[in-house]
């Protein structure tokens, strides 16, 4: 019989998380900010991840995100936002798993607290509003 709801045990348990350093700073003069310059822009993001092996099943996750925002009329910098998030993990299975696999498991974990803290932040940063909607774990290699 096959078991269509069944829940599948969790692998790997989420200890603590928290930033671990942010930067946010928003250049643009009191002129400059307004809607036209906020909304017609261009966007550099980069993401990155680091996994670091503890003794006794435990491993963290750093997720390391930097944007910069310029404004496409005038090539200003509207803001530059830099986290670094920090999630630390127990492996709770018996099986083996690579680093790649725990690292996946980790950034699924701690993502939307990243994704919050970047949406806030920017949002109450007197510009432009960033959310992060997919990442493509698949990317992540050994």
């Amino acid at each position: 019989m096959i078991k269509v709801n069944e829940n599948k045990k969790p692998s790997v348990k989420l200890i603590k998380h928290y930033i671990k350093d942010l930067s946010f700073e928003n250049p643009q003069s009191i002129n400059e900010n307004n809607l036209e310059n906020n909304n017609n822009n261009n966007l550099s993001q980069n993401m990155s991840f680091i996994h670091s092996s503890y003794e006794n099943s435990f491993f963290s996750v750093v997720i390391k995100f930097a944007c910069e925002c310029s404004s496409k009329q005038n090539g200003n910098k509207l803001f530059v936002l830099e986290l670094d998030y920090f999630g630390f993990f127990k492996i709770i299975d018996d099986n083996t798993h690579s680093q790649t696999e725990l690292a996946k498991k980790g950034v699924k974990l701690i993502l939307p607290f990243v994704q919050s803290v970047i949406k806030d932040v920017t949002n109450k940063g007197g510009s432009t509003p960033i959310s992060i909607e997919e990442v493509n774990l698949d990317l992540i290699k050994d």
